[in-house]
C-alpha cells in the first residue's frame, strides 16, 4: 500500500504537530502562572491593608501635629501676656519705690 503526500498535505500536517505542541506548552505555563497569580492577589490585598493602616496613622498624626501647633501658639501667647504682667509689676514696685524715697527724702 502506498500512500503519497503532497507537498501541501506535509506542511499542514507539520503545521498541526507544532500547533499541538505549542498548545501542550501554553497549557503547562499557565497551570505554573496559577500559584503565582495567587501570590500576586494575596500581596496586593496585603499592600491594601497596610496601605489603608498607613493613611490612617498619618490621619492620626495631621491631628496631632494641629493639636501641638495649637498648644504651641497658646504657650507663646501665655509667655507674652504673662512677661507685660511681669513688666506691669517692676512698673508698680518701681514707682513704689519711687514714691517711698520721695516720702523719705522730705523727712530727712
Amino acid at each position: 500500500m502506498d500512500t503519497t503526500i503532497t507537498l501541501g498535505e506535509g506542511i499542514l500536517l507539520i503545521l498541526g504537530v507544532c500547533a499541538i505542541i505549542l498548545l501542550i506548552h501554553l497549557i503547562r505555563v499557565v497551570c505554573a502562572l496559577i500559584p503565582t497569580l495567587k501570590s500576586v492577589q494575596k500581596i496586593t490585598e496585603d499592600t491594601s491593608v497596610l496601605t489603608g493602616m498607613v493613611s490612617k496613622a498619618a490621619e492620626e498624626a495631621e491631628g496631632a501635629v494641629t493639636s501641638l501647633t495649637e498648644t504651641t501658639g497658646d504657650m507663646a501667647e501665655f509667655i507674652a501676656n504673662n512677661r507685660s504682667t511681669v513688666k506691669a509689676m517692676v512698673s508698680l514696685i518701681n514707682a513704689l519705690i519711687a514714691i517711698k524715697q520721695l516720702f523719705s527724702g522730705k523727712e530727712s
